[in-house]
């Protein structure tokens, strides 16, 4: 067998057992919710900049595994196995100049299409969040 050949088919496994692995949520997707959504969807609190209260943005909690299946004003933000029907995805990937676009226009960066990808994934999977309960309240 050529060696390119060899190289080629060495690489596919690889990948392929990559993309055959499970998401773990810990280590995975709750550090992108932690670092691009928590700060617009978590309790509400008082802004330690501004003295002002910051209620999560449309009723939806994502600092909780509870609270992120149960949603909020668009309804199940998350819905295990169904990736298309999950504002939890859908939101990230259409254009920014869309209204339902997260994080909204102007209030940072897009997640790259590795995260974009990796939450499509991990709620194509069941949304498993492991032993991650989030906030108690």
């Amino acid at each position: 067998m050529n060696l390119k050949l060899l190289s080629l088919i060495s690489a596919a496994a690889v990948f392929g057992a990559w993309n055959a692995r499970a998401v773990d949520f810990e280590k995975e997707v709750l550090p992108i919710f932690k670092d691009r959504c928590f700060d617009c969807h978590q309790k509400e609190r008082t802004d330690p900049k501004t003295g002002k209260l910051k209620k999560p943005k449309g009723k939806f909690r994502m600092d909780s595994a509870a609270l992120l299946m149960k949603g909020g004003e668009e309804g199940k933000n998350v819905v295990p196995g169904k990736p298309d029907e999950s504002t939890v995805y859908t939101s990230v990937v259409v254009p920014e100049s869309d209204d339902k676009a997260m994080p909204p226009e102007g209030k940072g960066e897009r997640l790259t299409k590795d995260q974009q990808e990796l939450i499509k994934k991990w709620i194509a999977e069941g949304a498993n969040f492991g032993a991650w309960k989030g906030a108690a309240d």
